[in-house]
């Protein structure tokens, strides 16, 4: 009778094993990157009170207008997916723009097409170029 149950519990870790044996020994080294990937200063500067992020977009309907039309301009144009990925915080009619964007053109072009539009009274663009 311990022969069976010995068999069956030996099948259950089999597929365990075989992954255990396909992981990277302990004595390899991981790639080490030469450019920090995270974003933890960026973060850090974000949880003061000072800067903006989306979750201080107001929800008044004209508020939310304004946002939804500057994100539907930046996808209906060429921008790279950077400039497509820029936070968009609108405070009653006040329009802040982050993130980074690949050029200065693109950088002045989504400057140009945000201020024109109708609702804004003011842009705040701390838009940077990569």
């Amino acid at each position: 009778m311990k022969k069976p149950m010995i068999l069956a519990a030996g099948l259950i870790l089999t597929p365990y094993l075989a992954i255990a044996a396909t992981e990277p020994a302990a004595t390899e080294k991981p790639m080490v990157q030469d450019v920090d990937a995270s974003n933890t200063g960026i973060n850090k500067r974000d949880r003061d009170d000072k800067t903006l992020t989306p979750m201080d977009q107001m929800n008044n309907p004209s508020d939310l207008k304004i946002t939804q039309e500057i994100r539907q301009a930046l996808m209906k144009d060429e921008f790279s997916m950077d400039a497509k990925n820029i936070k968009v915080i609108t405070r009653n009619g006040v329009v802040t723009l982050r993130g980074p964007v690949e050029t200065a053109a693109e950088l002045e072009k989504i400057s140009a097409l945000v201020k024109a539009m109708p609702g804004i009274t003011s842009v705040d663009n701390q838009l940077q170029v990569k």
